[in-house]
């Protein structure tokens, strides 16, 4: 069973993921080998998750009451918020194994600041092993809340802290959709949605005005380009090599070039300074 403390969560909804498969779990800082089936009084103390106003905060629970002999858990009862904070905190701990036994073989991990979703148990790890070679030793991802929908949905909406300080601009809500597979439960997509550092403001809804507009004064042209993007984007980039491309290179090359030779002369310049003040010191 994954680690779940310092994860601040709300839980909405009465219906979890079951399961009558037998489950094996286990985590190095929290060994359990034990058999356990959850009554209705225990599901109840499950969901007790306890946060303050100001300070949210969230009381860790005995989550299983067990009897001491097999080797397994029998889980009657794994509730999507619960396989949620387990991905957190394997991202957290930097355990890429607890991250693959989560992530389904066909997953669709789909992060909005890239043009492209991940297809598969592979491409996603390996953009979550990236993930976590950027956050380093000190960023933690701080989950305010996890969202509980139906059976086998969840969202979370979260920040980076580095060393417990939030940095800014980290904020994001993700949201996840779970199955079984065998005896395991496993996120089988999730989109991510990051907050943008450009604040628009007012302008995002003038520009809202103006795209509108013009979709409503050409439905025809609308239609077809909403329909077909890509050729769009094709058509737009032929045009920038036809008509941008020919006089912005020149220009970018001059500018490149007078920045080189401005480094030049600075360099060129402290060198000689620096000769002078060794000729006064003597």
């Amino acid at each position: 069973m994954a680690a779940i403390t310092g994860f601040p969560v709300v839980v909405s909804g009465k219906t979890h993921l079951r399961t009558k498969t037998m489950a094996r779990h286990g985590h190095a800082s929290m060994p359990l080998k034990r058999t356990c089936r959850f009554e209705q009084a225990e599901i109840k103390k499950a969901q007790q998750l306890i946060f303050t106003t100001k300070e949210i905060k969230w009381k860790p629970l005995k989550l299983f009451a067990a009897s001491s002999s097999d080797s397994y858990i029998d889980i009657d009862f794994v509730s999507p918020a619960y396989i949620i904070m387990e991905f957190y905190s394997a991202i957290n701990g930097k355990n890429l194994k607890q991250l693959d036994k989560l992530i389904a073989n066909d997953c669709f991990f789909e992060d909005y600041s890239f043009p492209t979703p991940f297809k598969g148990k592979k491409e996603a790890l390996h953009f979550l092993d990236q993930l976590i070679a950027c956050m380093g030793q000190n960023m933690k991802f701080n989950v305010e809340h996890i969202w509980q929908g139906d059976e086998s949905t969840a969202g979370a909406n979260w920040h980076l802290d580095w060393n417990k300080i939030t940095v800014p601009f980290t904020r994001g809500c993700s949201y996840y959709k779970l199955a079984s597979d065998g005896d395991r439960i496993v996120i089988k997509e999730a989109r991510v949605l990051t907050e943008s550092p450009i604040k628009l403001g007012g302008l995002a809804l003038s520009l809202l005005k103006m795209v509108t507009f013009l979709f409503d004064a050409f439905p025809a042209a609308t239609e077809w380009s909403l329909k077909s993007p890509h050729v769009i984007f094709q058509l737009l980039s032929k045009s920038y090599k036809i008509a941008v491309e020919p006089i912005i290179s020149p220009l970018l090359e001059w500018y490149i070039r007078l920045l080189n030779f401005a480094a030049y002369i600075l360099a060129f310049t402290l060198q000689i300074l620096q000769y002078l003040v060794k000729i006064f010191n003597m």
